[in-house]
């Protein structure tokens, strides 16, 4: 059964993401980085959306990238692991670092960028970009 917060954090999500899809006509598929806060009190804002979207989009890898949401007081940091090919679209691995309190959390996540230039989170099971 979800909690409030936990449905409250999904709606948030859900509007921040049909807002995005409407405007840019994108994948209903999740932005790379909206997944990190699903389950915890971590969520991205959308100004932290937008950091993850450049980040993927510019660094190299194994070079980590650090920023700290003032507002929520939550600190994000993504090192990008490799890079890689899902038929004709390019794709990345990496570990996204959340730190908040005195709790951090790392997850290996994927995203390829689809047809709108957007990275977009995949699983194993994911075909549509």
């Amino acid at each position: 059964m979800f909690s409030s917060k936990r449905l409250y954090i999904l709606s948030l999500i859900s509007v921040s993401l049909i807002t995005t899809v409407t405007s840019t006509k994108a994948s209903l598929d999740l932005l790379a980085g909206v997944e990190a806060g699903i389950d915890t009190d971590t969520a991205m804002t959308t100004h932290d959306l937008q950091q993850t979207q450049k980040i993927l989009s510019t660094e190299t890898i194994g070079k980590s990238h650090f920023w700290k949401n003032e507002v929520t007081g939550t600190a994000y940091e993504i090192v990008i692991d490799h890079h890689y090919s899902y038929g004709h679209y390019p794709c990345l691995a990496y570990d996204l670092i959340i730190t908040k309190e005195d709790n951090t959390q790392t997850k290996s996540l994927d995203a390829c960028k689809n047809s709108n230039d957007q990275w977009i989170s995949i699983t194993s099971g994911a075909t549509a970009l």
